[in-house]
């Protein structure tokens, strides 16, 4: 047996976020390459092609290079070790597995530069919407700190952050939540391949509160639908989006859901669909009050609805909500939990409404139970008066 791979460093000629060249590990066997990100990234013009380093005119050329020193001594006794110790050599997936495995890094490393490059390499492998969320959450950790090594990620840090995002950036206990328990999954990543050696939220319990749920009462619904038969639109687009809102309201789709749905998500009257952000299958029974909102002619083959955005949705939604004085901020995702707690209240059981909405759980749907509750808890305050 030989040693059949070989490596080089090399830039790639793509900018990353910061409008730097990130600098990748390539290695070659028998006609074919894979690549291995590096936590280097550097202006264009530093790097030597020749040296296949970072030039001395970069001012942390002595830190980039001992990066890239390191890997380099792991990546060769990787080879090494494989040809003096095994039967079989590496193939190249293997050669990056027990590389990225490896806490390969000599001195102080970018947590945020290694989490980025790997979203990179693994594009294909998340949903677009959940990629770019995980790119947007660190650009919001490097709001708070500028540069994010391995080493500062701590419980001190997990609470830090914490506090800023409540106190400086005003987000809610929920919000600041689902930002930690990204930065968790990051952590997790980070742990598996070696860069982290001991769990930072062994102790910290990520809190999860009953958020505000703004939905239509049964009489707004029927206001909003009174205004919508009337017809008397100034824009068609008005019509448009208040028509996919409305059938979302009778049927409980996501604003996602509605982007999918086409004219062969209708079979016997029902509505066929995998949910986009589940997978979940579900069967809806459409109700003639949702059969109204459905265009006599589809938009095109893929979809019933022209949907747009989701910032214009809401922008016409809230324009519309001012029209009627309706006391709610409409968005989108009103329309499924006015679905949820219209349907509790027409006394459908629950087991039934979280079987429509594609809860894989029955407890996501007391939630809306809850507010059914507290709702006539409210109206029942008024005999008091």
């Amino acid at each position: 047996m030989s040693i059949q791979i070989s490596y080089r460093f090399v830039i790639k000629k793509e900018k990353n976020k910061q409008g730097l060249y990130p600098i990748y590990l390539r290695a070659f066997l028998k006609g074919k390459k894979i690549e291995t990100a590096t936590p280097v990234a550097i202006p264009l013009r530093d790097w030597s092609l020749r040296n296949q380093r970072v030039k001395s005119q970069n001012k942390h050329h002595e830190r980039y290079n001992m990066i890239l020193d390191a890997i380099d001594k792991k990546s060769i006794k990787l080879l090494v070790d494989n040809f003096l110790n095994e039967e079989y050599p590496l193939s190249l997936v293997q050669f990056k597995d027990r590389l990225l495995a490896l806490n390969h890094y000599s001195v102080e490393q970018s947590f945020t530069d290694y989490i980025l490059g790997y979203l990179e390499e693994n594009k294909t492998k998340f949903k677009i919407e959940t990629w770019f969320g995980y790119k947007s959450q660190i650009s919001k950790m490097l709001k708070f700190r500028k540069e994010i090594l391995f080493s500062d990620i701590n419980e001190r840090f997990i609470n830090d952050y914490r506090q800023y995002m409540l106190n400086t950036l005003s987000n809610n206990e929920n919000t600041a939540s689902k930002s930690l328990r990204v930065l968790r999954t990051f952590v997790n990543i980070s742990m598996r391949f070696g860069y982290i050696k001991t769990n930072p939220f062994q102790y910290t319990s990520i809190k999860k509160v009953d958020g505000k749920r703004d939905f239509l009462s049964i009489e707004e619904l029927n206001k909003l639908t009174d205004y919508y038969s009337k017809d008397n639109f100034t824009q068609s687009i008005e019509r448009d989006i208040l028509g996919y809102f409305l059938f979302a309201c009778y049927t409980g789709l996501r604003y996602s859901d509605l982007k999918t749905f086409s004219a062969d998500s209708i079979v016997d009257n029902s509505i066929h669909l995998r949910m986009h952000k589940t997978g979940y299958l579900v069967n809806i029974p459409l109700s003639k009050k949702a059969k109204m909102f459905i265009p006599v002619t589809p938009f095109n083959n893929n979809c019933v609805f022209r949907i747009y955005c989701n910032k214009v949705t809401n922008r016409v939604l809230k324009k519309i909500g001012i029209e009627l004085k309706l006391n709610k901020k409409l968005t989108c995702h009103v329309a499924r939990h006015t679905f949820a707690t219209v349907s509790i209240s027409l006394g459908i059981p629950i087991e039934v409404v979280s079987k429509l909405l594609g809860h894989t759980s029955i407890r996501t749907t007391q939630v809306y139970a809850k507010i059914v509750d507290t709702v006539k808890i409210k109206e029942m305050q008024k005999w008091d008066k």
